[in-house]
């Protein structure tokens, strides 16, 4: 097979191939354009994900860590709401009468008086102050102030003032007729608790 020789001295083959080289030109720039800007976008995605890959191997490796500080939270949380019962966020009289009442209760104490007085603010806490008077046998009153200790809140007792019943020959005769205690003391006292400032 014999191939023609191309002259391209021809102006006709010489403009013709220009043509020609030009058209592949601007197909090959057309082509080129949407490839360089996808490699470009593809780029960018790369850098992103590579991004995004180093923030999970950071949240996995802080995983362990978080395991650890949700059961120090639950734990902690544990502990708050029990030191909220020993100090807690406002005063709970209706509570706190129930409490030394069941208390009085308990020891063969009975309770005459038991009145709010106004409170104390201190920088960081607020002193609950109560007025109250009981009467009883004096082991019973052992065992009422030592129930009082064991209650959840801080109680604190000031101004102790204990003397004999002066009722004591009524309740000696109660006792003989009826075989109730004798209450041979009467006490009053200042009691204290406790509550946060907010």
């Amino acid at each position: 097979m014999n191939i023609p020789k191309i002259d391209f001295r021809n102006p006709k083959i010489r403009n013709a191939g220009i043509v020609i080289l030009i058209g592949l030109a601007g197909v090959l720039l057309l082509y080129q354009m949407p490839l360089k800007t996808r490699q470009k976008a593809l780029k960018e995605l790369n850098e992103k994900q590579k991004k995004k890959q180093n923030e999970l191997n950071v949240i996995l490796a802080m995983k362990p860590q978080r395991n650890k500080l949700v059961k120090d939270l639950s734990h902690d949380s544990l502990r708050l709401d029990s030191l909220k019962s020993i100090f807690p966020d406002q005063k709970e009289i209706p509570k706190l009468i129930r409490d030394v009442t069941r208390v009085a209760h308990a020891s063969g104490i009975h309770t005459r008086k038991f009145n709010p007085l106004p409170d104390l603010e201190k920088e960081y806490y607020i002193e609950n102050r109560y007025s109250l008077s009981v009467i009883g046998g004096y082991h019973q009153l052992a065992h009422f102030i030592s129930f009082l200790a064991n209650l959840p809140l801080l109680v604190n007792l000031s101004d102790v003032s204990l003397m004999a019943n002066p009722e004591m020959q009524r309740t000696i005769e109660e006792h003989e007729n009826h075989g109730t205690p004798i209450q041979t003391v009467s006490v009053s006292f200042t009691m204290t608790t406790f509550s946060s400032k907010r």
